[in-house]
Parts: C-alpha cells; structure tokens; sequence
C-alpha cells in the first residue's frame, strides 16, 4: 500500500479535537478539526455557535477565516454554512472552513493560528456587533 493511501486512511481515522471559545458573552464557539492531515488533502475546520437567546449569528456581512501570514497552512474555497428562514445563520449545523498544508510543509505538528471574524445581533435592540475570535491549534502533517 503506497504511503500516500496509507496517509489518507490515517486522516479518516484521526478522531476529532475540539475546543471551546466563550470569550463572547453573546456567542459561544465550540470549533472541531482532526488533529492529523496528510499533506496532499485538505482538513475541515468546524465552527459550531451557540448564541445566548435574543441573539443571532448573520451569515452577512459574511464570515471570514485569517491566518497569520507565515502560517503552514492556506484556506481553499469558501466557507460552507446554512441559512436559517430569516438568512441568519442556521446555528443546528457548523460553518465549515476547509483548509490544507501548503506545499513544502515539513511533517510533524504543525501550528495552525488566524483570528474567525462573525456578526451577531439582538433581535430585540436591533444592535449588531463584529467579533474577532482568536483560534489555536497544533495540526500533525503526515507526509
């Protein structure tokens, strides 16, 4: 079996890490990645919010992932997200962000660090708020 076959059935079978944010008294993020990745795909970042009642999550403006500039990995696409009937974000399913080494990545583990900027707004004061949700994580870069 070619080592490359052998990596992607690793990364299928890495379990989950998650970590949960609750920094914003109005949202709270629970975010899921698999803690290994082989260098030829790419990983899921699973942003799960959980707002506080009378309060929304927009889906626009929309939500934006940064990476720190001398990061190891790159973000590939757009984020994937569910709409609610109103065009909020539908909190029972995550935002995905799919991300993925960059070529040359030494393997071994890797630091994976940017900042998940969202809105969110109260339905009854009708105020609406950026936030700026610093993330961290270690990922292991199978070759």
């Amino acid at each position: 079996m070619s080592s490359l076959v052998m990596a992607l059935i690793l990364t299928l079978l890495v379990p989950a890490e998650k970590r949960i944010f609750s920094e914003n008294e109005h949202v709270s993020v629970e975010m899921r990645y698999p803690s290994s990745v082989a260098i030829a795909t790419s990983l899921n970042l699973e942003f799960i919010f959980t707002p506080i009642e009378g309060i929304h999550v927009n889906t626009n403006p929309a939500f934006e992932l940064k990476l720190e500039k001398n990061s190891s990995f790159e973000i590939v696409g757009a984020p994937q997200l569910h709409k609610d009937k109103n065009g909020y974000l539908d909190t029972d399913h995550p935002v995905i962000f799919s991300v993925k080494a960059k070529a040359g990545t030494a393997a071994g583990k890797q630091p994976l660090k940017g900042k998940l900027f969202y809105f969110f707004c109260s339905d009854k004061d009708g105020w609406c708020n950026r936030y700026s949700q610093s993330i961290e994580m270690a990922i292991n870069v199978i070759q």
